[in-house]
């Protein structure tokens, strides 16, 4: 079996079109400069009445924000693997008993359904990070030497 991939649709359009308009598009394009494009959109979209055209940012306030989201700190952890593993079980439980049929509340079909998983799954880590039911400490209690030792350390057990 072959897959057939499909033609360039920009070249077909540019070929199917008029051939003076064509040459003409592609000789102002090759012959613009910077400047020309940036007067160019100044005017066209000063003949755009009643909509409010949105202040670009500077190439350098644009690398400033890199340079600062590069310098922020790491996401701290969840927690310990067991904190998580009450988390998960947590959500599980909740998402069971949050309400089937209400749609006013978390929408219809399938973002509805994403909405109330992760409405479950906020939940259920908010429950476990304030103390849970007691899983995580009692996986900690029963593995004293995987709570104690750092996450990328462990070696699963069989």
């Amino acid at each position: 079996m072959s897959v057939q991939p499909p033609s360039d649709i920009v070249l077909d359009v540019a070929r199917a079109a008029d051939p003076t308009r064509y040459q003409a598009a592609v000789t102002k394009l090759t012959q613009a400069s910077s400047g020309d494009f940036a007067a160019a959109l100044g005017t066209a979209s000063s003949l755009r009445t009643g909509v409010p055209v949105a202040p670009q940012p500077s190439a350098d306030a644009v690398l400033t924000r890199f340079r600062t989201a590069a310098t922020l700190p790491a996401p701290r952890a969840k927690g310990s693997p067991a904190q998580q593993f009450e988390a998960f079980v947590l959500q599980t439980f909740v998402e069971s008993m949050l309400p089937q049929g209400a749609s006013a509340v978390f929408g219809k079909g399938n973002a509805g359904s994403i909405w109330k998983s992760m409405l479950a799954e906020q939940l259920g880590a908010q429950l476990a990070k304030a103390g849970g039911i007691g899983i995580a400490k009692m996986i900690d209690a029963a593995h004293p030497e995987a709570a104690d030792a750092p996450h990328a350390t462990r070696t699963p057990t069989v």
